[in-house]
């Protein structure tokens, strides 16, 4: 999941626990699922009008602008790497990861996060900047890469309700309205709701009806949620909303927790291990996500450049938690900061099943970790060749600040995990 600008997303305070799926957090306020939203005809669009939807996005990938068109140099893969760059990351902002150290070869789309709804039709304090968009997007286009708004984050879903349901003409012109500045695409996502499920895909409908018809030929994304095998949703709005979109990309992050009835796991695991206790997988949720008839070619999975703290007793994927808590995730425990004050290599392992590596720590450290579960190169590499191997549209990034290494002497060694995206998923 994404988090707030305020601070890192707990995953339980969104209801995300054991007993949802996620998608709690993704258009709606409970982990029932629901069917398609109501209202649809044709294509599964509603416009805010109340018309009938529009047609289908133009599949620009790429390399391409919104209208299709290939650019010079355009990369020869049709894979997506979209790597999100979070607001708080500009040093204007605080930040420590300037729009001039990102390794673009490593993506082919850029996020801006976040642009959050104030559920008027507009936008809230802490929003992306005019200044730094500007400078993120022009950094984007020179590097022949596309630059996408992200509308939304942690605990959005009553924004964008409020915003749907008194202001949806003013909420779409002011969406439009970063189109023009630049962007070359929306990213919606829509996390938490007050309302039912069914409530808040009968609105996004709309919404993504409305941008379609506005705009037909925009990147239009949405974020969705991994699925919790022990309670699984009716994912078939997703294969009814699919036409308009050109990607439905899945949070496969923060895909663990120390919940009632788990064990512990790994925080982005490639392989579930069919254990009900540790009921997670992105091949799993991806699988569901298929058996919906949601296209393969416009599914994307997710990579954390980020880890999970947990405390003793735990040391290692799937043991009894014994009272153990996940202390700290995105933000604290991003990559960065797990390679210079965690990382040992007599502390590394790496789980050859469910393709991801962890370390197992005494304590004694600044968290008080024992079991630290994360990404690596290696385990980036794996996730990269499956979702070729499958199909898939490609991979979404949270976030790439912390990937970002500092004292690299170059780009490329400042940004290893992007060098990794190139390598496995762009070449």
């Amino acid at each position: 999941m994404h988090r707030c600008v305020c601070a890192p997303l707990v995953l339980v305070a969104l209801g995300c626990g054991p007993s949802s799926a996620g998608n709690a957090c993704v258009g709606g306020s409970d982990a029932g699922g629901s069917d398609a939203a109501g209202g649809q005809t044709g294509d599964g669009a509603v416009h805010v009008d109340g018309s009938s939807g529009g047609g289908p996005s133009p599949e620009a990938g790429p390399g391409s602008d919104s209208g299709g068109n290939v650019d010079a140099g355009a990369p020869s893969s049709s894979l997506w790497a979209m790597g999100y760059y979070a607001s708080w990351d500009d040093p204007a902002n605080g930040g420590s990861y300037p729009v001039s150290a990102i390794d673009w070869d490593g993506l082919t789309h850029v996020a801006a996060a976040f642009y959050l709804p104030d559920g008027k039709g507009a936008w809230a304090t802490g929003s992306f900047d005019t200044a730094s968009a500007t400078e993120l997007i022009t950094a984007a286009h020179a590097h022949g890469k596309k630059a996408i708004a992200s509308i939304g984050g942690a605990g959005s879903g009553p924004a964008f309700e409020g915003a749907m349901q008194s202001a949806p003409s003013t909420f779409v012109t002011n969406l439009e309205a970063l189109i023009t500045l630049g962007y070359d695409g929306l990213d919606i996502d829509w996390e938490g709701g007050s309302l039912s499920v069914t409530d808040d895909q009968t609105m996004q409908t709309q919404l993504i009806g409305a941008l379609r018809t506005a705009s037909p030929g925009i990147l239009l994304t949405l974020t969705a949620a991994y699925e919790n095998e022990n309670s699984l949703d009716d994912l078939s709005w997703y294969a009814a909303v699919a036409p308009q979109l050109d990607r439905i990309n899945l949070m496969t992050y923060g895909m663990s927790g120390a919940w009632q009835g788990w064990e512990s796991w790994h925080s982005s695991p490639l392989h579930w291990n069919s254990n009900s206790s540790t009921p997670t997988g992105i091949d799993s949720s991806v699988s569901n996500y298929l058996a919906a008839h949601v296209p393969a070619a416009k599914l994307g999975i997710g990579s954390g450049f980020y880890g999970e703290c947990y405390t003793s007793p735990v040391t290692a994927p799937a043991q009894a938690l014994g009272g153990s808590q996940v202390k700290v995730s995105d933000g604290t425990m991003s990559y960065t900061n797990i390679m210079g004050s965690y990382y040992a290599a007599s502390a590394y392992h790496y789980d050859s099943n469910a393709m991801v590596p962890y370390l197992t720590l005494s304590g004694s450290n600044a968290q008080g970790c024992t079991f630290v579960t994360y990404e690596d190169a290696m385990s980036l590499a794996a996730k990269n060749a499956w979702v070729k191997a499958q199909g898939l549209g490609g991979v979404i990034i949270w976030t790439i600040s912390e990937g970002y290494i500092p004292s690299g002497a170059t780009v490329q060694a400042q940004n290893p995990l992007l060098e990794v995206m190139k390598s496995s998923l762009l070449q």
